[in-house]
């Protein structure tokens, strides 16, 4: 682990080089530019500063391996594992085999035991056991729907719930579920990294959130009518009459 964080440290003075340490390059791609401040924050030791500029070249550059190499770096020099081997293992799947980055993506990942799995060899004898993925890497979004005077005993209202990934890394990631309005609901065994929350009712999207999972952690995400483009009225309780009342109490008034 200790080499990583010494190569990290090689390549970011290798990319200071291009310009004084802590001067952004007056010119360049806002990638770039992303990448030579979130180099220089490193430099000054503001780990968490360097997290956030790393992201958003890695946003930019969806492609671009070393935005995830340092990314991955600054993660562990905050001790935050899981995100890191979220980071490395994107690493070993997009670099060439061949790269420094992903050598020592490699050997951090070896070192800490958590080495993606390779697939098995398909045999029909002996069929290989479902892969089953790092729970330290996962997480849970909980939360409750909640709408005006709406409750499942009130008056049912159904949908569903699509969780979708909003970046590289979680673009594979697809779950969908089905909701009752004003009442809770939760993703299990999420992959850490940022996605999209989108709850439809009767062909109408009443909620599109955007949530960022972290690894080992609960994420609470409520869907209020307030951040909906929905009216409160469109699902306003129907009125109560007197025969609804008669029946809801039988005794005499």
């Amino acid at each position: 682990m200790r080499r990583v964080l010494v190569l990290a440290a090689a390549l970011l003075l290798a990319a200071c080089q291009q310009a004084p340490v802590g001067q952004v390059p007056a010119t360049g791609s806002p990638a770039i530019r992303a990448m030579a401040e979130g180099d220089a924050l490193m430099a000054k030791g503001d780990y968490a500063g360097a997290v956030e500029k790393y992201r958003q070249a890695a946003d930019l550059e969806p492609d671009n391996v070393r935005p995830r190499f340092t990314l991955g770096t600054a993660y562990s020099f905050l001790e935050k594992r899981p995100d890191a081997i979220v980071q490395f293992r994107w690493v070993l799947a997009h670099a060439d085999a061949s790269s420094t980055e992903y050598s020592e993506a490699h050997r951090w990942l070896a070192g800490v035991g958590a080495l993606p799995v390779a697939p098995a060899v398909a045999d029909t004898t002996h069929p290989s056991a479902p892969f089953t993925p790092d729970p330290s890497s996962l997480g849970r979004i909980v939360g409750k729907t909640e709408w005006p005077e709406v409750t499942p005993q009130r008056r049912l209202i159904t949908g569903r719930l699509s969780l979708m990934g909003d970046e590289p890394v979680t673009q594979d990631v697809k779950r969908t579920r089905a909701f009752r309005l004003g009442d809770g609901y939760e993703f299990r065994d999420i992959p850490a990294g940022r996605y999209r929350v989108v709850a439809v009712i009767d062909e109408t999207m009443v909620w599109d959130e955007k949530v960022t999972v972290e690894a080992g952690k609960d994420t609470s995400l409520m869907l209020r009518q307030s951040s909906s483009p929905v009216p409160v009225d469109k699902f306003k309780p129907a009125a109560t009459t007197a025969a609804d009342r008669t029946t809801e109490d039988p005794r005499p008034r």
